[in-house]
């Protein structure tokens, strides 16, 4: 009876470790770039075989954006991913992060690469460089 419990113990704490894991298993095989690192790309250039869009609604994004991002609002891009393109590395742009793993998601299950999508990490509330507003 005490293995059991000491077992079951275990695999409790295992159970709630895994659960407490680090920003990756929240996007799986999917990239992930920071606000930082976005905003260096920003002011170095965007990469021209980097697709750029931003998920949120579009009175989010009349209100404040970065230049050079595309909006296509999240359930668009959930119902229907073909508008965008499989052949390039797509940047998924929100708020926070949450619509834009969601997105990412959504994608894969439609059919597009992991390798291909990268997430950034904060969204636009983390991005202290130059929107338009």
């Amino acid at each position: 009876m005490k293995h059991l419990l000491i077992l079951f113990t275990g695999l409790f704490i295992m159970a709630a470790a895994a659960g407490c894991s680090d920003s990756d298993a929240e996007t799986g095989d999917m990239n992930e770039m920071s606000a930082e690192e976005l905003q260096a790309e920003v002011e170095e250039g965007m990469e021209e075989d980097k697709f750029y869009v931003d998920v949120r609604e579009e009175e989010e994004f009349a209100e404040s954006h970065i230049q050079g991002f595309e909006n296509i609002p999240m359930n668009e891009v959930m119902e229907d991913a073909s508008m965008l393109p499989e052949d390039q590395e797509i940047v998924i742009l929100c708020n926070t992060q949450n619509r834009s793993i969601q997105v990412g998601e959504s994608m894969i299950e439609q059919g597009f690469d992991a390798d291909n999508l990268t997430i950034v990490m904060g969204g636009i509330s983390s991005y202290e460089g130059e929107k338009v507003e």
